[in-house]
C-alpha cells in the first residue's frame, strides 16, 4: 500500500511539471478516454508477426526465437540478419499506415518480443536495430493519426505455455524465476523513459495473456512493481492491464491496485473459444438448450469486464480467419457492434500475414509464398500434418502426437494432458522449423532480401471478406476523432 501511495505521489509531482502537456496524451476519465478534452474511442488492428513472429502467420514452424535460430544455423548469421532486417523494414511503412487511416482506423497495437530487444546474456542492453524500427513505426503512424499501443506480447521465459509467448522450454518460466520478471520490469522502465514525451503512443500493455497457472499473486506483485517503475519516469501514458488465465481473471487483483487513474482493462475474445464452432452449422443457433446469439455474446463479454471498477474497457484482440466457418464473420460483426454500443475501444487481430487472418495477406505469386508452396516445403508440411493431425478428414486417426501423449498421460487430468501435449508439440515444431529453412540454404543475401520483400504493402492484397467486417466507414459509423 505504501509503495502504491509513493507511486501516486511521484506521479502527482511529475504531472505538475507536465501540466501544460498532459492534455496532448490520451487520458482516462472514469470509464472513458479523452484527448485534448474530447472523448475518443480507439478503433484499429494489431501489427502481429512484425517484432514477434508467429508460426502460422509467417508460414514456418516453431517459436520466434527458434525460427531465428534455425535461420542462423542454416544460412549463417549474416544472411539471416539481412533477411530479418529487410523483413522488419518493409513490413510496416507509410503505405500501410495510409491504407489503415483511409479506412478509418485510429489505433494499432504492436506486439513486441522482449527476446527481440534484449540479449539474454546481456541484461539491460537493448538492440538498437529493433528500437530504430519501433521509433520509425511510431513516427509513421503518428503522421497518419494512428495511435500506437505498445504490447509486451512475449517476455523472457514465457508468460504462458503458448508458442507466441516464446518460451523455449514450453513452460511459463517467467513465473518460476524472479530474474525474468526483474528484467521485464526494467525493460518497461526503459521504454517508458524513451517514449514518455511521445503523444503518438496511447499506452503500455504490460503483458499479453499471462497464465501463472494458479499463482496470481506473482502476477499482482509484478504488475505493481512494473507500474511503479513506469510511473517514476512517465506519469501520463495509459497503463493497460490483462488479468490472469490468459487475460480472463481479474479477481486476484486487489482494489488498491487500480488507484492509478490512467489504467485501462483489456480482454480478448475469439469465436473459436466463445462458441462450440465445431458443432455449429449456423449463427445464431440453439444447441443443447443454449441460444448462441448476440445476447449470449454480450453476456459473455460483460462477465469478462464485471470487475466492479469504473475504468475504460479495451477489446485488444478478437477476430476470425479464412479457415473458420463463414458464419464466424457474423459473430465478429456482433462483437464489434457490442463494443461500439458499449463505448469500448478495440483492435482486431491482425493486420498482415500469409493468409489465415490478415486484413491484408502476402500474395501467392510473391517469392516467399512461392517458396512455401514448393514441393519440398509442401512435403515437410505433409509430414507435420501426420504428426499433428491438422489436415484431412482422417486427421484424428493420423494424429501421432495425440496417440503418443495419450499413452503416457492416460491417467492424468485433462489439464496435465494438454500441457504435456503442448510441450511435445513444441519440440517437434522447433525441429520442423529447421527442416523448412534448410531449403533456403543455397540462397544468396540478395535473394533472402527479395524473399523478405514479399511482406511489403505492394506485395500484399486485401482480404475482401475481412475488409467488410472490420473497416470503419463502410457499412457502419466509426470514430472521426483522431
Amino acid at each position: 500500500m505504501k509503495r502504491m501511495f509513493y507511486a501516486a505521489f511521484i506521479c502527482g509531482l511529475l504531472l505538475i511539471q507536465q501540466r501544460t502537456s498532459a492534455q496532448e496524451f490520451i487520458q482516462a476519465r472514469g470509464a472513458n478516454l479523452y484527448k485534448s478534452g474530447k472523448k475518443i474511442e480507439l478503433r484499429g488492428t494489431n501489427l502481429g508477426n512484425w517484432l514477434l513472429r508467429e508460426d502460422f502467420m509467417v508460414g514456418l514452424y516453431g517459436s520466434h526465437t527458434e525460427m531465428r535460430s534455425a535461420m542462423n544455423t542454416v544460412l549463417g548469421k549474416e544472411k539471416a540478419d539481412a533477411f530479418w532486417d529487410e523483413y522488419e523494414t518493409v513490413y510496416y511503412t507509410d503505405k500501410d499506415a495510409e491504407f489503415l487511416a483511409k479506412e478509418g482506423f485510429n489505433a494499432i497495437r504492436v506486439p513486441i518480443n522482449e527476446n527481440r530487444f534484449e540479449n539474454p546474456n546481456e541484461p539491460g542492453r537493448y538492440d538498437e536495430g529493433a528500437l530504430r524500427h519501433l521509433d520509425t513505426m511510431i513516427r509513421i503512424s503518428k503522421a497518419h493519426g494512428i495511435y500506437v499501443i505498445l504490447d509486451l506480447h512475449a517476455v523472457m521465459g514465457g508468460q504462458s505455455r503458448e508458442i507466441y509467448a516464446d518460451s523455449l522450454s514450453g513452460t511459463p518460466d517467467f513465473w518460476r524465476y524472479a530474474d525474468f520478471r526483474t528484467r521485464a520490469t526494467a525493460f518497461w522502465g526503459f521504454l517508458a523513459k524513451r517514449y514518455r514525451n511521445e503523444t503518438g503512443v496511447a499506452g503500455y500493455d504490460l503483458v499479453n495473456e499471462p497464465n501463472t497457472e494458479d499463482h496470481t499473486e506473482l502476477l499482482t506483485a509484478w504488475l505493481r512493481e512494473t507500474m511503479l517503475q513506469i510511473r517514476k519516469v512517465d506519469p501520463v501514458h495509459l497503463i493497460i492491464v490483462e488479468g490472469d488465465d490468459y487475460g480472463k481473471n481479474f479477481k486476484g487483483l486487489p482494489d488498491d491496485f487500480w488507484n492509478d487513474k490512467q489504467t485501462m482493462f483489456q480482454f480478448h475474445i475469439y469465436p473459436f473459444f466463445a462458441f462450440p464452432l465445431t458443432r455449429m452449422t449456423d449463427y445464431p443457433q440453439t444447441l443443447d438448450g443454449v441460444r448462441y446469439d448476440k445476447a449470449y455474446l454480450r453476456n459473455l463479454m460483460h462477465e469478462q469486464i464485471a470487475f466492479g471498477r469504473h475504468k475504460p474497457v479495451y477489446m485488444g484482440e478478437f477476430g476470425t480467419g479464412n479457415e473458420e466457418p463463414k458464419f464466424a464473420f457474423t459473430m465478429v460483426r456482433d462483437l464489434i457492434s457490442i463494443a461500439d454500443e458499449e463505448g469500448w475501444s478495440w483492435t482486431e487481430w491482425t493486420y498482415k500475414d500469409v493468409g489465415p487472418m490478415g486484413l491484408v495477406s502476402v500474395r501467392a505469386d510473391t517469392p516467399w509464398r512461392t517458396f512455401l508452396a514448393s514441393p519440398e516445403v509442401k512435403a515437410e508440411r505433409e509430414q507435420a500434418s501426420e504428426l499433428f493431425g491438422r489436415s484431412g478428414a482422417d486427421s484424428q486417426a493420423r494424429d501421432s502426437v495425440a496417440k503418443m501423449t495419450a499413452s503416457i498421460t492416460g491417467n492424468f487430468d485433462g489439464t496435465t494432458q494438454g500441457q504435456f501435449r503442448r510441450r511435445t508439440e513444441r519440440v517437434l515444431e522447433d525441429e520442423l522449423s529447421y527442416a523448412i529453412v534448410f531449403h533456403l540454404k543455397d540462397k544468396s543475401e540478395a535473394e533472402m532480401r527479395q524473399l523478405a520483400d514479399s511482406f511489403a504493402f505492394d506485395s500484399c492484397s486485401p482480404n475482401a471478406e475481412l475488409d467488410e467486417v472490420y473497416f470503419v466507414g463502410k457499412d457502419r459509423q466509426g470514430p472521426t476523432n483522431r
